[in-house]
């Protein structure tokens, strides 16, 4: 932890930049260069430097100068106008979305920035924006409303253009179903006893169930009143896709989840063995490895300075004395 107001705090930033390939900020447009740290003068320290800026808006706009949160970015992007019942309220994501793909599209960048330099010989700067990246996530429905021009609907759990592909309420729970194709409808179909319902012209194609979604989903609602989730389940098998709503509880309490290693657990400093979620990236020749748990503020402040720039441990317990280093 460097204290950016201090001569000395700035100058250890620049000598590490010189010894860097990537630097990543995230503070507001133009705030760095006030400091000189900004990607012009520390690119001529060290012109291999790979500069990654990471703000609400970007830097450049009308906009540039907004602070940006999840929620917030959320909200003007797009994303809550169309997540919610549709007779409910607009609703945000239940994790940080917008927060995650933006760190996700900054790796990307970096990565293909390191690429970049070993043709070029050159770093470059990257930037960033929660906002470009909630705009990113819309995908298929942003691409409908740019050749459409209509504004996209709430639908729930439920699909906009197939049916029925959605969450249903079970006598214990919930679960969802996807069925989508007309195949999957007649074995959808005969799953709940009602094999006739495929005939019915009304509900024979997905065109046809699209158009006549409100009468089709009353009528499945109270047949899935009638069993419980499991019961649900094992009737359904492999027929078409479907799952159970699970807690936090229920998730990770599942072989699969063991099985995947999809929980972890690391030696903190601490408060001892701390469980985390595992890598999610199985990769065959460079699989994971789990050698440091999350550091706490300042945790390797010294060792950086010690064994990366070379300071004295004299030198470093001054700049702690001064409040230049935490």
């Amino acid at each position: 932890v460097v204290n950016l107001k201090s001569d000395e705090g700035r100058n250890i930033l620049r000598e590490l930049a010189l010894k860097s390939d990537v630097l990543v900020e995230n503070f507001r447009p133009d705030t760095l260069k006030k400091f000189g740290l900004d990607f012009e003068t520390l690119h001529e320290l060290n012109p291999r430097l790979i500069y990654c800026s990471i703000s609400g808006f970007g830097q450049t706009g009308p906009l540039k100068d907004m602070p940006g949160y999840d929620f917030m970015i959320q909200a003007m992007g797009g994303i809550m106008s169309i997540t919610g019942e549709a007779d409910g309220e607009p609703m945000k994501v239940g994790v940080a979305v917008v927060d995650l793909f933006a760190g996700q599209n900054a790796v990307i960048a970096i990565l293909a920035a390191l690429q970049a330099r070993t043709f070029t010989g050159e770093g470059q700067y990257i930037d960033i924006a929660l906002f470009d990246s909630e705009l990113g996530w819309l995908a298929n429905v942003a691409s409908n409303f740019l050749v459409s021009g209509k504004n996209p609907k709430r639908y729930g759990n439920a699909h906009a253009n197939i049916v029925p592909y959605q969450s249903f309420q079970a006598s214990d729970g919930w679960l969802v179903v996807a069925v989508g194709n007309d195949k999957q409808f007649e074995a959808f179909c005969k799953v709940i006893g009602r094999p006739a319902l495929s005939a019915d012209e009304r509900f024979s194609t997905n065109s046809a169930r699209v158009q006549n979604r409100e009468i089709l989903i009353p009528m499945l609602k109270p047949i899935f009143m009638e069993k419980t989730v499991s019961e649900w389940l094992a009737l359904i098998g492999d027929k078409f896709p479907c799952g159970p709503i699970n807690t936090f509880e229920q998730v990770f309490a599942m072989p699969h989840v063991r099985e995947r290693e999809m929980v972890v657990k690391m030696a903190h400093p601490t408060i001892g063995a701390l469980p985390l979620v595992g890598s999610p990236l199985k990769m065959g020749g460079t699989p994971v490895e789990y050698r440091l748990p999350p550091p706490l503020k300042g945790q390797h402040t010294q060792e950086v300075l010690l064994e990366v720039l070379g300071y004295s441990e004299e030198k470093v317990a001054e700049l702690t004395e001064h409040g230049c280093i935490t």
